[in-house]
């Protein structure tokens, strides 16, 4: 009896193992199936310690600068975001410090010339809703409070750009309209347009981190989003204000050239690779999207009213320049009123944006 009682607890306890190690094992294809999902499994490609490409990852160049390497992190233009809410999930999750490389399509997601073929435009159902910006990406440590340091180490142009739906007959009088499409090929640091060499200066148009208000990659608030401003470019450093713990970044809509305001609602639209590193910081306290270039700061607010955003441009530049140099508040007018340049960004978009600029050079003199 005493047997048998024991052979039947040894089968009990041996069925409940296998139980355990069935659920257990379940549980854990669960997770990996949901982080498979929502996080891309990194692509590292390598870069020398100047920052110079060094395989050819991406087309570039094949060029070995040294044997000293960097690992890169590859974010995919196949996770892209068309709104920069606080509920989206991440596709990347790296550390403070991280250098990554994100994959940007165009604003049209390469479908340009056919919606421009197809006369596909404005609302039409058939559009997507374009400005796809890649990501976002969890930035480990990053919380609400927190200012999150975008710096931009390269911006390098794939092939050919566009401007669709060019009037022929703009500016002249009674004259039927009659559209083109616009077509250029990036040849290094120009492109070629009717035959011409043109510069190129390739900026990044879509750049922003999650935030609170329910808006398209078309919009652009205190997170950034489509910033649309030309001086966000290779060098650049651009600061945003954290609103949801890992900041959600996301970027694309680049422009391989582009003109203050953005007049004609594009720039040279073109996919590119931008090369960047995050950082948190704990240093500053802005409220919206602050830009550090090696010769100029700029402080950039929207709004759909543009004296708004003129008011929010100055006041944000002052606080600047009262917080982070100790300038009295009466410096910080005066500096802004000598040499402080008001500047549109973009007048295409549901909300104005502008931006104060003030040259570093000058910045230097009041420090003195």
């Amino acid at each position: 009896m005493k047997n048998n009682q024991l052979n039947l607890y040894y089968n009990l306890l041996n069925i409940s193992i296998k139980k355990l190690l069935v659920l257990l094992a379940f549980s854990i294809l669960t997770v990996l199936q949901v982080f498979a999902q929502t996080v891309e499994i990194a692509e590292t490609i390598n870069f020398g310690k100047d920052g110079s490409l060094l395989k050819n990852s991406f087309g570039v160049t094949e060029e070995i600068i040294d044997d000293n390497l960097t690992d890169i992190i590859k974010i995919s233009k196949e996770y892209h975001v068309y709104n920069m809410s606080i509920n989206n999930k991440p596709c990347a999750i790296v550390k403070d410090g991280s250098r990554l490389v994100f994959e940007c399509l165009d604003a049209l997601e390469g479908k340009a010339k056919y919606y421009f073929d197809n006369d596909i435009r404005g609302k039409d159902e058939r559009r997507g809703p374009g400005n796809p910006l890649t990501g976002p990406v969890f930035i480990e440590g990053a919380l609400p409070g927190d200012v999150l340091e975008v710096e931009i180490h390269d911006i390098r142009l794939w092939k050919y750009g566009y401007m669709q739906f060019m009037d022929k007959n703009k500016f002249i009088d009674n004259a039927d309209r009659e559209y083109v499409y616009l077509e250029v090929e990036v040849i290094g640091d120009e492109m070629l347009y009717d035959g011409k060499k043109m510069p190129v200066h390739p900026m990044v148009g879509g750049i922003g981190v999650g935030g609170f208000k329910k808006m398209t990659t078309g919009e652009v608030w205190e997170n950034g989003g489509n910033i649309d401003t030309r001086i966000i470019k290779k060098g650049s450093k651009v600061l945003f204000p954290v609103f949801t713990e890992g900041a959600l970044l996301a970027m694309g809509d680049v422009h391989a050239v582009m003109g203050d305001g953005e007049v004609f609602g594009k720039g040279v639209e073109i996919g590119a690779d931008i090369d960047v590193t995050v950082r948190i910081r704990r240093d500053l306290d802005i409220q919206r999207v602050l830009v550090i270039n090696p010769d100029l700061i700029a402080t950039i607010t929207s709004h759909p009213d543009i004296f708004k955003a003129a008011d929010w441009a100055i006041m944000d530049m002052g606080r600047y320049l009262v917080n982070e140099y100790g300038f009295s508040s009466i410096d910080a007018s005066a500096l802004i009123g000598f040499y402080g340049n008001l500047r549109i960004g973009a007048i295409v978009n549901p909300q104005k944006t502008l931006r104060m600029e003030i040259e570093k050079k000058y910045i230097d003199l009041f420090k003195e």
